[in-house]
């Protein structure tokens, strides 16, 4: 009977031995605790990496989830995530392309009428000659036909301040242009003319010369243009984020010494149509195209022939190509006016982006972009001399930096001048503001 308790005690002690040997090796933290106290379990962890040096060497880290924030500022893979997270690429500047108005212009000038007269005694005993000068001077005026700038159309390039790739957004854009030139060469210079005329005539001895000079003296056209341009607007996606429609409202205020050269009004509001055919949403890149249609709600542009009220169509088609860091994204565009004496364009538009940094969503900062850029404007109608509108060839080059804000923002600013001659204008400044919603 002894025998059996015995062996009933040792049974049952290697039983409850086997039993917490295994609850002490569980990997289950929960069940660690149960039986050790916490502050056993912080004494003993440091213990046990002290004896176990090589275990955390073997121990893979625990693979990134796509919402974790990545280590560092700092991308080192391809932009194709990063666009994602963004919504939409920084969008292409864009340029002026210079658009003149052959128009009859009447200027004032002045008229400046001298006459001298010289009297002397011609019978003995005679005398030194009297001269004496009278000057009146009065106003004048004279028509000419010059090219004027035209502002009124306003942006109607499906480029400026545009992405091929579809997005909802609101915007703003301001452009300043220098010093606009007009592409008639000597039309800025003052014409003067002068006539001179004498008459002599004897009296009783006295004889009185008359000398009478005409100086008229007509202006040119002002010696400068300055324009600034103010746009706002908006573009809404349908179909999936793969089609969209946008309106853009511009105003203008050409400033300049004569008023035939000032204005300030409504510019042509435009509605641009964009599908993307082709949309790689992991790569970002995008082949799109649609239609802008520009109607002629600014007013006429007054001309030699009459006034031209045209509506404008544009068809265009545009893409982007991500390479690693870069990006290159073009529009190409045909403009169409329904009123002949109006010019046609055939637009070229290339721009080149670098990602040098990315920022988390929840900075200030999200990215910065450098870009630059080039514009090729073609006139394809109205080339020759006295054509009621004209366009000459323009390569405009340009360079900006594209800034994220938070999440939804870009604030971009640039210059841009033309390289071709005759230069259309001095030089472009820009300040863009998109937010997408």
């Amino acid at each position: 009977m002894d025998d059996v308790m015995n062996a009933k005690r040792v049974i049952g002690s290697l039983f409850l031995a086997s039993l917490c040997t295994g609850l002490a090796s569980t990997d289950e933290p929960r069940i660690v605790r149960l039986l050790a106290p916490v502050e056993t379990i912080e004494e003993v962890q440091p213990k046990d990496q002290e004896k176990q040096p090589g275990k955390d060497k073997d121990k893979k880290p625990p693979e990134k989830k796509l919402s974790d924030q990545p280590d560092t500022d700092i991308f080192t893979q391809a932009p194709a995530p990063i666009r994602e997270a963004l919504g939409f690429n920084p969008q292409m500047l864009g340029d002026k392309y210079g658009k003149f108005a052959f128009s009859t212009v009447t200027f004032v000038g002045t008229q400046t009428l001298t006459t001298t007269t010289t009297t002397q005694q011609i019978v003995s005993p005679g005398g030194p000659p009297i001269t004496t000068t009278q000057t009146t001077t009065t106003s004048v005026s004279q028509s000419r036909n010059v090219l004027i700038p035209v502002p009124g159309q306003g942006a109607f390039k499906v480029a400026e301040n545009a992405s091929p790739i579809p997005v909802d957004r609101f915007f703003f854009t301001y452009n300043f242009f220098n010093d606009i030139r007009s592409v008639m060469n000597g039309q800025n210079l003052p014409i003067t003319s002068t006539q001179t005329a004498t008459t002599q005539r004897n009296i009783r001895g006295t004889q009185i010369t008359t000398t009478t000079t005409s100086t008229a003296t007509i202006p040119g056209t002002p010696s400068f243009v300055d324009l600034h341009r103010e746009v706002i607007g908006f573009e809404k996606t349908f179909l999936d984020g793969n089609a969209s429609i946008e309106l853009r409202i511009p105003v203008s205020q050409q400033l300049s010494s004569l008023d035939e050269f000032r204005s300030q009004h409504l510019n042509d509001i435009t509605i641009i149509g964009k599908y993307a055919f082709l949309f790689n949403r992991d790569t970002g890149d995008v082949l799109s195209g649609g239609l802008a249609i520009t109607a002629p709600t600014g007013g006429g542009i007054e001309t030699i022939d009459g006034t031209v009220n045209s509506t404008l169509l544009q068809p265009w088609i545009g893409y982007v190509l991500n390479l690693d860091r870069f990006y290159v994204h073009a529009f190409h565009s045909v403009v169409l006016p329904t009123d002949n004496r109006d010019v046609s364009l055939f637009f070229n538009d290339f721009g080149i982006g670098y990602w040098t940094y990315l920022g988390s969503p929840d900075r200030a900062i999200r990215f910065v972009v450098p870009t630059f850029e080039a514009h090729i404007t073609t006139p394809l109608s109205n080339r020759e001399a006295g054509a009621p509108i004209t366009v000459p060839d323009v390569v405009v080059l340009t360079a900006g930096m594209h800034v994220g804000m938070f999440r939804n923002s870009i604030l971009t600013i640039g210059v841009g001048a033309p390289i071709s001659g005759p230069r259309v204008y001095g030089m472009e400044a820009y300040v863009q503001y998109n937010r997408r919603f």
